[in-house]
């Protein structure tokens, strides 16, 4: 029985041997190719300066061909390449090609462990665009929606960006006949621009006007005639105080 224990114990040193030989290989081998997508990647930013476009979109596809995906920043590399090119795509008009690139780039930074949160709210927030621009606006509506619920969980309720980003949702939810939906959101919003600007700001003044347009649709005429009086009784008092 002792040959034998000493034959595991032998195999156990040879195999894990063999592993950490074999991830030296392999760690060694991402760091080659992670070297060479961002060769590529600044190729492919001089090629852009001089305006060849073309050959720019080339040397990005190259990069993200060779670029890790093994960790997380590998992954965060990756995303940012797709959206670089996305970029390049959404300038030559190609929303398809755009959109697949965002889409892939958000599925890698959502992969566990997860990426930053701007980043994120970035790529979801241009699928948003572009679902809008093809009048997708359920789509867009539901990216939206999860942008403001990233946006406040990790900048708070009173930030500039969710408040912008409530702003964008109402006026969606409106367009959509969502009036309900579009008054809870401006009135969200009003009460964070009032604590943010004060009450007697432009910026209330244009959220009150949105909000105004909302309930006069609703078929609260007297309500939005009442909101409409206030934002010009402040737009009138700004005017007067310059």
């Amino acid at each position: 029985m002792r040959w034998f224990a000493s034959l595991l114990i032998v195999l156990f040193v040879v195999g894990l041997i063999y592993c950490v030989g074999r991830w030296r290989d392999i760690t060694s081998s991402e760091r080659f190719y992670n070297r060479a997508a961002e060769s590529y990647r600044q190729k492919a930013a001089a090629l852009r300066s001089e305006g060849k476009i073309a050959l720019a979109e080339e040397y990005l596809a190259f990069a993200i061909s060779a670029q890790s995906t093994s960790d997380k920043d590998g992954r965060a590399t990756a995303a940012d390449l797709r959206r670089e090119l996305a970029g390049m795509r959404m300038s030559a008009d190609d929303l398809a090609g755009a959109e697949k690139l965002y889409r892939e780039a958000l599925m890698l930074l959502e992969t566990e462990p997860r990426g930053a949160d701007a980043a994120i709210i970035n790529l979801r927030t241009q699928l948003a665009g572009l679902c809008y621009r093809q009048s997708r606006l359920d789509e867009a509506a539901d990216f939206y929606r999860s942008v403001l619920s990233l946006e406040v969980s990790s900048l708070g309720e009173g930030h500039p960006d969710p408040l912008g980003t409530m702003s964008i949702l109402g006026g969606l939810e409106f367009k959509r006949g969502k009036s309900a939906e579009a008054e809870a959101l401006f009135r969200r919003q009003l009460a964070g621009v009032q604590k943010l600007h004060g009450a007697e700001k432009r910026e209330t003044a244009s959220v009150l006007d949105n909000l105004a347009d909302v309930l006069e649709k609703a078929g609260q005429p007297a309500e939005a005639a009442r909101l409409r009086d206030e934002a010009k009784r402040i737009r009138h008092k700004l005017c007067d105080e310059c």
